[in-house]
């Protein structure tokens, strides 16, 4: 495992048991977005540490060629518009969120050093931060600490869409 602790260690941290981070790190079961972020802390690494593409020089992202992340059993989609540079500072994205038409909520409750911003393109989102909840239609932006409990959801009936600015990079 990274940064030299043992499997029990790094499951502790991450508060998951040892034998499911055993299983994540043979391909054999799928963390949910917000294990993947709790195990990456207790690695003490990025996301991005998990999906490694390093690019160096200027990168222009093409709208058809995007990295896209969709994690089992989520209603939410994540389009990177930011290039994966070494050392980089900020990561821009699109969120999309599906309506969860009365669905558990489209996201868990997470938390991870630093900052977000979203401007809301389409549709609604719901945003939870500590025990306060946003309501944003398009043309409205939000910024906050996401070292605050937050979690994300669309309660409209169509696709939210969202341009999401996060520092420090996760993916």
């Amino acid at each position: 495992m990274e940064r030299r602790l043992t499997l029990e260690e790094a499951a502790e941290r991450a508060g998951c048991t040892p034998g499911f981070l055993s299983q994540v790190e043979r391909n054999q079961a799928v963390p949910s977005i917000s294990m993947l972020y709790a195990i990456a802390q207790a690695l003490n690494v990025k996301v991005a540490h998990f999906f490694p593409r390093v690019i160096t020089g200027a990168k222009v992202v093409r709208k058809d060629s995007r990295e896209v992340f969709h994690f089992e059993g989520s209603f939410m989609v994540y389009s990177l518009l930011s290039a994966n540079y070494p050392d980089r500072k900020i990561e821009c994205m699109l969120v999309q969120i599906q309506p969860v038409a009365g669905a558990l909520p489209a996201d868990e409750y997470r938390s991870h050093p630093g900052e977000e911003f979203a401007y809301v393109l389409e549709g609604t989102l719901r945003l939870w931060i500590g025990d306060t909840v946003h309501d944003l239609a398009p043309g409205d932006s939000i910024h906050f600490r996401s070292t605050v409990k937050h979690r994300l959801e669309n309660p409209g009936d169509g696709p939210m869409l969202a341009l999401w600015v996060l520092t420090p990079p996760v993916f």
